[in-house]
């Protein structure tokens, strides 16, 4: 069965390509709606909204594209704003808090040019739940730039998060249940500060976040030491630092197992604790009725060191 082919909603509505009729599809009966609803609206009555993946970064949410050249790419926005308008219409929501102000969907980069340029931003406003606002974001953002892999993973998160179900997260995001399944162990295995540290990442593919997310899985990272080794590296670009994070785990000397034989038929096991074994026979039997009181005594011995447990 072939995939879907993506769309970019707004594309689709504007050339009248009837979408609707091929495919049903709520964010684009609510996109339709819309779009005779066009408005201009002062900037500082506008709100963010979606989960933040950093809060540092103004407008950056779990279903937002971060770019790797954000203040040159809002550079080139404000002067095509400034010298051809503002082409594309943004989406909000009327706020669910307070009366009279908006929730901005998608057009997060729209917004902040308009906002230092001064000027009311073009906006479609429609009521919408979180549900169809979640997802006309991400299509929106996906049509704009194609979204890296762990942006990906923070999408699908933020469309379960919202109550959706591993196959309507496949659906909307056009992917296989077992490409579901990729994303959602990045996502668990790799704890979130961390992702953020190597957003976006936009040449690293699954091969290289589902080594990291093995190297968190089999604990040869924690998470701690990850974001002190990826801190001082934040000149670098995403995917170098992800590079040298995978570089240094595979540097560290992995767990072992150290195994010795003192006397035949016994195996001892460290590493770990410490693990005995012993071969069945009559050295196995004797040891069964005298290993406690041999313990006994080793535990004495050991006391008798001053060393506490």
């Amino acid at each position: 069965m072939g995939r879907k082919t993506p769309v970019n909603p707004y594309a689709a509505l504007e050339a009248g390509k009837d979408f609707r009729k091929k495919s049903h599809f709520p964010v684009m009966e609510v996109l339709e709606q819309s779009l005779a609803d066009q408005k201009l609206i002062e900037t500082d009555l506008i709100d963010d909204w979606g989960p933040v993946d950093r809060s540092a970064e103004e407008g950056v949410t779990a279903v937002t594209p971060i770019d790797e050249e954000t203040d040159q790419s809002l550079a080139a926005l404000k002067k095509t704003i400034r010298e051809d308008g503002q082409q594309i219409p943004a989406l909000v929501r009327p706020s669910k808090l307070t009366p009279g102000r908006f929730e901005i969907i998608y057009g997060n980069r729209r917004l902040r040019a308009c906002r230092e340029l001064g000027i009311k931003l073009k906006a479609l406003v429609q009521n919408m739940d979180d549900r169809a606002a979640l997802l006309a974001k991400g299509l929106e953002n996906a049509s704009r730039r194609p979204l890296s892999f762990y942006e990906k993973a923070l999408f699908a998160q933020g469309i379960r998060q919202q109550g959706y179900s591993a196959a309507e997260v496949g659906n909307t995001m056009n992917l296989s249940k077992t490409g579901v399944r990729n994303l959602t162990r990045i996502t668990t295995a790799v704890p979130k500060p961390v992702g953020l540290l190597l957003t976006p990442a936009t040449s690293s593919g699954r091969p290289k976040w589902t080594k990291l997310a093995e190297a968190f899985e089999q604990n040869l990272i924690s998470e701690s030491k990850a974001i002190s080794f990826l801190e001082p590296l934040i000149d670098l670009t995403s995917d170098q630092r992800l590079d040298k994070l995978l570089a240094e785990i595979s540097a560290k000397p992995k767990p072992t197992n150290n195994e010795r034989s003192p006397v035949k038929g016994v195996k001892i096991k460290t590493g770990q604790g410490v693990r005995l074994s012993v071969q069945k026979g009559p050295f196995a039997d004797w040891l069964d009725q005298n290993l406690d009181e041999l313990l006994r005594k080793a535990h004495e011995d050991f006391e008798a060191t001053g060393k506490e447990e």
